[in-house]
């Protein structure tokens, strides 16, 4: 039986920039682009462990013809823990991401939390342990 050594997951992108910049924003580096040289088609940032793809939806369409569409609706979300939501929020805001739920408490209070979409349209949720 095969093991599992990383995880990673991939969004497409239509704007690149502008997705590598706002996944910038709440602290994850960058740890690879492709190509080494010229206007990238693929980042990966890195936090906590856990790696994040982007990539043009145009380029891997051309390159290895995925039939990617990119779209507001996905029914998926990037879910980061941080230490506060409210600022991370804000930042996010700066940074180009569109809000969807403004920073609010769980029912149970045990939880403070809040959804934007970046600027591609992937759902974010930022969450922080009360």
């Amino acid at each position: 039986m095969t093991s599992i050594n990383a995880f990673q997951t991939n969004l497409f992108c239509e704007d690149l920039d502008a997705c590598t910049t706002f996944y910038e924003c709440p602290g994850l580096r960058p740890v690879f682009r492709a190509p080494a040289e010229g206007p990238p088609e693929h980042v990966e940032v890195e936090a906590a462990g856990v790696r994040i793809g982007l990539t043009s939806a145009a380029a891997a369409n051309r390159h290895v013809g995925l039939g990617v569409t990119t779209s507001a609706s996905v029914a998926t979300e990037i879910v980061l823990w941080v230490a506060d939501v409210d600022g991370m929020h804000e930042a996010a805001l700066a940074a180009g991401a569109t809000e969807v739920v403004a920073p609010l408490d769980s029912p149970d209070d045990r939880l403070h939390f809040s959804w934007v979409r970046d600027p591609d349209g992937h759902r974010v949720k930022f969450v922080q342990k009360r």
